[in-house]
């Protein structure tokens, strides 16, 4: 069965909005976990000393 060209026009635009809520989380766990690794990486506090003690 065929859907009305209005019918097509709600799901693209559902379609899309799915779409963009998928890449923002994507984008945040990624961002996500790169902190947790610089924060590992860094110490108690989560930065990178620029002077480091020799």
């Amino acid at each position: 069965m065929h859907q009305s060209r209005k019918e097509q026009g709600y799901e693209r635009v559902s379609r899309r909005l799915l779409h963009a809520d998928r890449r923002e989380a994507l984008i945040f766990s990624e961002m996500e976990a790169d902190i947790e690794a610089s924060a590992e990486f860094g110490g108690s506090r989560g930065r990178i000393p620029l002077n480091p003690v020799k």
